[in-house]
């Protein structure tokens, strides 16, 4: 009998757990979490039955780290006490340089691939989960593993192999500017009362904003060099921006924006 066991059944978690029973790849999907969200995760049908830590570990053909980062990182340091020789072992962390460090130094006896699904939502909690969510989505993983990247297609992912450093950077542009930019617009227009006045542009701008701190706070922490090198590179766009504007050249940006907006959308 193939066993996943799934540590964290929230929003992706469970949808793994979905994903999987779908494609039918394991015969038993395990529940790692605290008892109402595994219980909500048995209710949708995303997982079999929930097990602790201890109990789970040593049946697991594949974990998945399915928490934030920083848990992630902590729970690596007792995983190889419970997990037979060679179980595979990835995560779905949004940053990978610290997490890929810390699977090297403390899981010895498993093997683990760095892996980070490029899919969510606002929302949290296995409420939210869909067998769809990493359906045509880039899953990147930072080493080949044929037996991953079978998985990962078997859900509708496209895998994609990035090292951890490059990852981090690359994901600094097109996942953690666009949650701040989101953030900071949001924050800006709080005080300002333009609700009365706006149209689906400023919601579909602000949509990001409605993401929780607790979540983002161990992505951002854990990748601040690079967060802190796209923030700087942005303000410096806008303020190249602000001189078009005055004096009459912004076409140019818009052309370039439409550009990779067009792009985009092609890719869906």
């Amino acid at each position: 009998m193939r066993t996943v066991v799934i540590i964290g059944t929230g929003l992706l978690g469970s949808s793994f757990g979905l994903a999987v029973k779908r494609a039918g790849i394991f015969d038993w999907v395990v529940g790692v979490s605290s008892p109402a969200v595994v219980a909500k995760a048995i209710e949708i049908g995303a997982v079999d039955v929930a097990m602790t830590l201890e109990e789970a570990l040593p049946t697991a053909d594949l974990v998945l780290l399915a928490q934030p980062v920083k848990r992630i990182l902590s729970l690596l340091e007792r995983l190889d006490l419970h997990l037979r020789l060679g179980t595979l072992v990835t995560d779905v962390g949004s940053t990978k340089a610290e997490i890929c460090a810390a699977a090297s130094t403390f899981l010895t006896r498993s093997t683990f691939v760095g892996g980070h699904p490029m899919a969510g939502k606002e929302i949290r909690g296995p409420e939210g989960a869909s067998a769809e969510l990493f359906v045509d989505r880039p899953w990147v993983l930072t080493e080949p593993n044929e037996a991953l990247i079978s998985i990962v297609e078997a859900v509708g992912g496209k895998p994609v192999l990035l090292g951890p450093e490059e990852h981090d950077r690359m994901v600094a542009f097109s996942s953690h500017l666009p949650q701040l930019l989101s953030t900071a617009l949001g924050s800006y227009l709080s005080d300002k009362q333009v609700t009365s006045v706006s149209g689906p542009g400023l919601r579909d701008m602000t949509r990001l904003a409605l993401s929780s701190f607790d979540l983002w706070q161990d992505i951002l922490e854990t990748n601040s060099p690079n967060v802190d090198s796209a923030i700087a590179g942005l303000i410096s766009e806008l303020e190249g921006l602000r001189s078009a504007l005055k004096s009459g050249t912004a076409g140019e940006y818009f052309e370039r924006g439409a550009s990779l907006s067009a792009g985009l959308r092609q890719g869906q």
